[in-house]
């Protein structure tokens, strides 16, 4: 058994997609909203009998293996070693330099964390790490859920342990770890400081972010975290998302924070859907992993003006992703680990107040200007329209338009007319979207319908006599022509009809065609969740049947009046003829 099928047989395709985004039940399928185009109604659906997933609004599907890659941005070898992983099943390294260098570099990073913990439990020297903790109320339990540690105030511990370990001075540099003065010198980059690992989404630890403890040894800054490398990048990482994952599907909001510990403190409170951004502006590639799980998000920033206008490019790309952003509003001078500390309900209630965030931009710019002044009214318009631009809901963005028309006493045509006028460098694009554009140009209409026949005639074959007699194949794609075709020979060879056969038979000849009619039959499933009667199966089939020779016969009209125009043009009454009789007898047989 090839890798892939081995990891396939033993990892059910919704329980990997319920690890990205949030899956109801549908019958005896799952249906989602489709984490790669904005929709407000589920059309994306997941088979865990075929093992496929499929999209019926942007017709994107696959396997786990495509549906990890796109989730992910990742190629196919590295969603092949995560489901390897998963799966238990041990794969033959292909691409052995670049995976030995990534697969060393977490392993590093892992045993540095153990590392960095044992010496904040441990050490005399961690006391200080310690005290700190112990004064921020964080309790040993949480410590040890967040592998919390403590770097040695030494030049080279952590570089001599990691060698005992078996890794090369310059493994342990190119993991961020150490620096270099002068090229072959290296020293330990952390130093005397409160640890945090860096956990990806799937647990593993790929990079530090680190607390000074010492005030007088704060010339490198409060805080610091691990430079790019191969295995971390900071925009593309949210900090305890590993852990926050779960909580944000049952919840389906996510609450983004800018501290280590406004998120440690949040989880040990019980408020466990909250991650930790580095700064305010949002990069899409937070959104990618935030829209993963929930299209709601409640953003905490720093209660001052300063903070509130920092993440305006973030914020404008959560919206254009179709992301619902609201903003927590905290009493000035708290940030949320203050806050729990005082009163962990108090935080509670400040994420569930939360206003929208064009409703709060809103009420900062009648804050900070005079709606009546004429310049002011510029610069509200400047401040708001590029927000209102980014809404995808035509509906909302002429809403807060009329809103915004209202405030400043300026007419909504010219404030269109204006927001019109941003062009494309404020408009949404495929880079600042939450999700990539991946919506391909829909089929034309013959083609959906024959492959709704298709599912249902392979779902129910009691129809597959009347469906296969009656099909104007013409009108299908090449491919759409071939299952038939094939499906016609297998139907007359045999008195009954056995799906699973069929397919095995079609496989080892069209092995590419299975996905197509495996989808032809998700897609029928999906609209009949409970076990229909048969004659709402053999009136669906009709009505499809009767569309499709509508669809036959307009196409078979638009080519011959074609052919009238060429022979009225060429003068050839003789052919003229026999097209207007051709004409005459597509009509009374439509009749």
């Amino acid at each position: 058994m090839q890798d892939t099928e081995e990891i396939k047989s033993r990892l059910n395709v919704a329980d990997v997609l319920a690890e990205y985004i949030q899956l109801t039940p549908s019958g005896a399928n799952f249906k989602a909203k489709c984490p790669f185009h904005n929709e407000k109604t589920p059309s994306f659906y997941v088979s865990p009998e075929k093992q496929i997933w499929h999209c019926f609004g942007c017709n994107l599907g696959g396997d786990i293996f495509t549906f990890v890659q796109k989730m992910e941005g990742i190629e196919f070898r590295e969603a092949l070693k995560i489901l390897a992983d998963k799966a238990g099943v041990r794969l033959a390294a292909r691409n052995p330099d670049q995976e030995a260098k990534r697969n060393r570099l977490v392993g590093l990073c892992d045993w540095a964390s153990r590392f960095y913990h044992q010496a904040l439990l441990r050490s005399r020297e961690g006391k200080i790490a310690r005290d700190y903790l112990a004064s921020r109320q964080i309790n040993s339990e949480t410590i040890e859920n967040f592998l919390l540690g403590y770097s040695p105030d030494s030049w080279n511990l952590t570089l001599n342990f990691l060698r005992k370990k078996g890794f090369s001075e310059a493994e342990i540099f190119d993991a961020g770890l150490t620096s270099q003065k002068t090229p072959g010198r290296f020293y330990d980059r952390f130093r005397g400081r409160l640890m945090f690992p860096l956990r990806n989404v799937h647990g593993q630890t790929i990079g530090f972010g680190a607390r000074v403890l010492n005030e007088k040894k704060d010339f490198l800054g409060k805080y610091i975290n691990s430079p790019q490398t191969l295995v971390y990048d900071k925009s593309n990482f949210l900090y305890a998302l590993d852990q926050a994952k779960t909580k944000i599907k049952e919840e389906k909001l996510s609450v983004a924070v800018e501290g280590y510990l406004d998120v440690i403190s949040s989880h040990q409170a019980g408020i466990a859907n909250v991650v930790g951004v580095s700064g305010t502006a949002l990069t899409p590639g937070q959104l990618n992993l935030i829209k993963r799980y929930a299209t709601n998000l409640a953003l905490c920033f720093d209660a001052d003006e300063a903070g509130f206008s920092a993440g305006r490019r973030g914020l404008e790309n959560a919206i254009a992703a179709g992301i619902a952003v609201r903003m927590v509003i905290l009493p000035k001078g708290e940030d949320p680990d203050s806050l729990i500390r005082k009163d962990k309900k108090a935080w509670s209630e400040a994420i569930a107040k939360a206003a929208g965030v064009l409703e709060f931009y809103f009420d900062l710019a009648c804050k900070t200007h005079d709606p009546g002044r004429l310049e002011d009214k510029k610069m509200i318009a400047a401040e708001l329209l590029p927000l209102i631009q980014k809404i995808p809901d035509q509906i909302e963005q002429a809403y807060y338009l009329q809103k915004l028309s209202s405030l400043i006493d300026i007419p909504e045509a010219s404030l269109r007319e204006a927001m019109q006028g941003l062009g494309a460098e404020n408009s949404p694009d495929r880079e600042t979207q939450g999700a990539p554009d991946v919506s391909s140009p829909p089929a034309p209409p013959a083609e959906i319908l024959g492959r709704r026949l298709l599912g249902l005639g392979l779902k129910y074959p009691k129809n597959l006599a009347i469906i296969l007699k009656k099909l104007p194949l013409p009108l299908f794609s090449q491919e759409l022509q071939d299952i038939y075709n094939f499906l016609q020979k297998y139907y007359n060879l045999k008195r009954g009809f056995d799906l699973s056969r069929f397919i095995r038979k079609i496989k080892a000849v069209y092995p590419h065609y299975a996905t197509p009619i495996e989808v032809a039959i998700l897609d029928v499933e999906k609209d009949f969740e409970e076990k229909p009667e048969d004659e709402a199966i053999a009136k669906e089939a009709r009505a499809v049947l009767k569309r499709l020779r509508e669809e036959h016969y307009h196409s078979e009209l638009a080519n011959i009046e074609r052919e009238m125009q060429k022979a009225e043009k060429a003068g050839q009454k003789d052919i003229l003829k026999s097209l207007t009789q051709k004409l005459q007898s597509l009509t009374q047989n439509r009749l």
